[in-house]
């Protein structure tokens, strides 16, 4: 009897002390997420990787979590993206926002960067009512690849060029092989050519002029 009794009163504890964990978690979920603002930010580009309850971070800290996506209605080359942060977070009028690839995963997140700090808050610079918006920025990868055809391009370019030297290189070793004599005197036999040429013409210059028929004509 005394056992029963003693393993009761231990279940009763175990019931109790697990109702009031779970209501210590709750109250304090909902006192986090009654003090964290909503953001909304708009990229212009691809938000492909990013899902709801990722994180946002702030140089790497972790402030908060995206709460909704959707294109932008007035423009559907936009996405909205809003963005739920911690009250705290240093959130400035000139912070930006970028997307980040964690690893090779695939997996991307919010990265929040910039606020001097001289600058006001964006909460105390929007107007009462509106949703705080952080401006946007190109993430590294976008930049890269919208770079990409150029360096392709010039990269053509380039080749193009070094086939041209090359084909030039290899014709004149041609004609080196066939004549070795154009290795020593190539370049002699083309001065004293330039020179025989300036002097037959200097001779045509000084040719006397032709002689006048009796008549005078």
């Amino acid at each position: 009897m005394e056992t029963d009794r003693h393993y009761f009163f231990e279940g009763l504890f175990i019931i109790v002390l697990s109702v009031g964990a779970a209501l210590a978690f709750i109250w304090l979920s909902g006192n986090h997420h009654r003090d964290d603002v909503l953001y909304r930010i708009h990229f212009s580009e691809s938000v492909s990787g990013l899902s709801l309850g990722d994180p946002v971070k702030f140089r790497g800290v972790d402030i908060g979590t995206v709460k909704a996506m959707s294109l932008d209605l007035a423009d559907p080359r936009r996405v909205e993206v809003d963005v739920a942060l911690r009250k705290d977070a240093p959130v400035k009028s000139d912070t930006k926002a970028s997307l980040k690839l964690k690893g090779i995963t695939g997996v991307v997140f919010i990265e929040l960067d910039g606020g001097s700090t001289g600058a006001k808050t964006l909460v105390a610079m929007t107007p009462e009512g509106q949703i705080p918006e952080i401006p946007s920025e190109k993430s590294t990868l976008t930049t890269l690849v919208e770079a990409l055809p150029k360096a392709v391009e010039r990269f053509l370019a380039i080749e193009n060029q070094t086939r041209k030297v090359l084909a030039d290189v290899g014709a004149t070793t041609s004609e080196i092989k066939e004549n070795p004599s154009r290795l020593i005197f190539g370049s002699k036999s083309k001065t004293t050519t330039a020179s025989n040429e300036k002097g037959n013409s200097g001779v045509r210059q000084k040719e006397p002029p032709k002689r006048q028929d009796e008549t005078g004509q």
